[in-house]
């Protein structure tokens, strides 16, 4: 049985035949005998685990745009595949522009816009992401806008916006792209690198 004596410090301490310092940093290796617990991964909870989703997609044709008219990206999306991208997760799915989510939870959004306006000067060029929580209703949830300045061989122009989505239902909570140009022009594409392009990021659970 063990007993409690007290030692020369005033701390107590423990003896079955063996003294052991109430400082535990003291305790030799030599007296931690038996074998541990196993520590079972799946009765732990509040633990964060990193970022699981991460996905790029790009255009890979120029969409001309009409002088202050509205444009949707509808078309010709890729998900990125050159220069050693890397895709974490299921990642996202597409069709006719629009966006849909592999899993709910909260995401980062962003979207990035090049383009060229021809020969003019250009008061305004908006990139917009708009998001619909019902499938149905799209609301402009993050607009980047810019101009240029008509040097004479045209205006090259560049945006970006972006927005935290709280994706509850994947069936209903997407989103597509719009540009707005005062000057006409085009978006810019490429297959090769990414000048008009999303990125989609999973941030957390939600």
């Amino acid at each position: 049985m063990a007993t409690l004596i007290s030692g020369s410090t005033g701390v107590n301490k423990i003896t079955d035949g063996t003294i052991v310092d109430a400082d535990v940093s003291n305790i030799a290796a030599s007296k931690l005998t038996g074998a541990l617990p196993a520590i079972d991964g799946a009765a732990l909870t509040g633990i964060a685990g990193g970022i699981s989703e991460a996905d790029q997609w790009r255009l890979t044709s120029n969409v001309t745009l009409g002088n202050d008219l509205v444009s949707w990206l509808t078309a010709n999306w890729e998900r990125v595949d050159t220069d050693g991208f890397g895709k974490l997760g299921t990642g996202l799915t597409e069709s006719s522009g629009v966006f849909s989510f592999p899993s709910t939870g909260v995401w980062l959004i962003t979207f990035d816009v090049n383009g060229h306006c021809f020969n003019t000067h250009t008061r305004y060029y908006n990139a917009t992401l708009y998001t619909t929580t019902n499938n149905s209703t799209y609301d402009s949830a993050s607009l980047a806008q810019t101009n240029g300045y008509n040097s004479g061989a045209g205006t090259y122009i560049s945006a970006s916006c972006t927005f935290i989505f709280d994706v509850t239902d994947v069936a209903t909570h997407k989103f597509k792209m719009q540009v707005l140009s005062i000057g006409g022009g085009f978006v810019q594409s490429s297959t090769s690198s990414n000048r008009t392009a999303i990125t989609a990021i999973k941030l957390g659970d939600t």
